[in-house]
Order: C-alpha cells, then sequence, then structure tokens
C-alpha cells in the first residue's frame, strides 16, 4: 500500500512538473494554429526553418543570395539561436501534429544600452551577412524609438518567419496579436521591428504600428548599383514600423519580475545585431 502511495506521488508531481515546463499559449486561430513559448526542443526545427522558408524568401537576404552561401548562413544562424536564447520568442505550431510552422523571434531591448548599440560598429565576417546588417541598421539609425515611443524598453523583432503553405491565411497578423499578448504579460510596453513587404507593413499598420523611417529599395546603391533587386511586386522599401501598448503603463523605476522568464539582461555587444 505504500509504495502504491509513493507511485502515486510520484507520478503527481511529474505531472506538476509537466504543466510548470509547458509553454504559454498566446492564441489560436481557425485554421488549426496555436502561439506559444519558442522553447529549447523547437530551437533545432526553428533553425531548419529559418534556412529553408525565411533566408531564400525574406527579401533583403533573398536578393544577396545568402542561403547559397554557407558561410553567410551560418553567421546569420548563429545569430538567430542567441536571439531565441533570451526565451522571448514565440513559435506557431500546428495542432495535432505539433509541428512547427512558423517563428516570431524577439529580444527586449533596454534604454540604458541604446548609446552604445549606436556608438560602434557590428562586428560581421561574411559580407553578405554584413550587407543586410548594414542595411538595417541604416533603417534604424536614424530613430530613436525609446524617445519616439516614450519608453525604457521595448520588444525588437528580429524575425517574422512561415512556411509558404501558411502565408496569406491572416497567420501573420494572429502571430503579431499574440506577440502584443506576450508583451502585455510581460509589462513590456512596446514592439517594433523592420517590415520589408508591402503586405507585411500593411498588416502591422493595421494593428496600429506606425511607420518612424523606411528606406526605398531602389535608392539604397553601393557603388551605383541596386544591392537587392529581387523584391516582388509591392514591395518598394523596408520601414521601421513600432506600436505603443496601451494597456502597458510603464513604471517609474523598472522593478525585476518575480518570473525568471521576464528578467532581462542586457546582452553582450558582440552577441547583438543591432
Amino acid at each position: 500500500m505504500a509504495k502504491s502511495t509513493e507511485a502515486e506521488q510520484l507520478e503527481k508531481m511529474k505531472a506538476l512538473e509537466t504543466r510548470i515546463k509547458a509553454p504559454s499559449i498566446w492564441g489560436r486561430v481557425p485554421c488549426g494554429i496555436r502561439f506559444e513559448d519558442l522553447q529549447d526542443r523547437r530551437y533545432e526545427d526553428a533553425v531548419r526553418l529559418l534556412k529553408k522558408h525565411y533566408l531564400t524568401e525574406e527579401i533583403t537576404y533573398r536578393s544577396v543570395k545568402i542561403a547559397d552561401d554557407k558561410e553567410g548562413t551560418d553567421e546569420f544562424i548563429h545569430q538567430a539561436r542567441i536571439w531565441m536564447k533570451d526565451k522571448m520568442s514565440l513559435a506557431a505550431v500546428k495542432e495535432g501534429t505539433d509541428k512547427l510552422v512558423g517563428v516570431l523571434i524577439m529580444r527586449i531591448q533596454e534604454k540604458q544600452a541604446y548609446s552604445r548599440t549606436f556608438s560602434r560598429v557590428k562586428i560581421t565576417y561574411n559580407p553578405l551577412y554584413s550587407t543586410v546588417v548594414t542595411f538595417n541598421n541604416e533603417v534604424q539609425k536614424p530613430v530613436n524609438l525609446f524617445e519616439k515611443l516614450g519608453v525604457r524598453r521595448y520588444f525588437k523583432i528580429y524575425v517574422l518567419a512561415l512556411k509558404a503553405r501558411y502565408r496569406h491565411r491572416g497567420v501573420s497578423k494572429d502571430m503579431l496579436k499574440a506577440a502584443i499578448s506576450l508583451s502585455t504579460a510581460a509589462n513590456v510596453p512596446a514592439i517594433a521591428g523592420i517590415f520589408t513587404t508591402g503586405r507585411g507593413q500593411q498588416i502591422a499598420d493595421e494593428l496600429g504600428f506606425v511607420k518612424f523611417n523606411e528606406i526605398y529599395y531602389i535608392r539604397y546603391l553601393i557603388d551605383d548599383q541596386i544591392v537587392f533587386w529581387d523584391t516582388g511586386l509591392g514591395n518598394y522599401g523596408a520601414a521601421l514600423m513600432g506600436y505603443r501598448v496601451p494597456s502597458v503603463e510603464e513604471p517609474e523605476e523598472i522593478q525585476p519580475q518575480t518570473s525568471s522568464r521576464f528578467n532581462v539582461q542586457v546582452a553582450n555587444e558582440e552577441e547583438d545585431e543591432s
């Protein structure tokens, strides 16, 4: 009888541990996709998705053909792993199969690190990856998002990637809505990122994002040559857009969160792509 009780207690403890480790769900869509925390166990699936469905299709990376360059791909993936380890990203998962079909990779940006971020040059070693990083910096650098959004920290979107079959079904929009829910729960008052497609900018605009800066692809030249030429119909430029979450009031002094999930450490300079 005692052994039976011990076994029951052990099972209860295992069940409790499973519930504690289970990811938070931040939204669902009718086509059978849920949005949850991107956990460690999905990192390798995320890497495969980024290689197959992001680097080959996102405008800037596609234009420089980074997917055909192992060194450039490896450098991007190295950075993506660093971004994901903050555990503030989202996974789009197919209900039933539990397969990863998309990711939204984010990190918290702190105002205290802002001046340091733009007082240095991001060290990259691959020329293709460096081309995209430099362009993204040009889009973002003229804007102090902390002042524009009136905040001391915000979520920076690095990647929004979906498998092709799930595009044009409202999933990207719902994933951004899920990010807003996460931001609210984490008491982070804003979200911002660079949107490189016309459709992406339209979706962000519909959700209340404000466009702060844009660089048109046709006007971005290196040695008198257009850098990003394979942009597709309706994609004219990359825009820095941000959203102030109205329900989050930032306290006077930011106190450490009780949950370790939302404790933030300022990233090492060499780890962060600005």
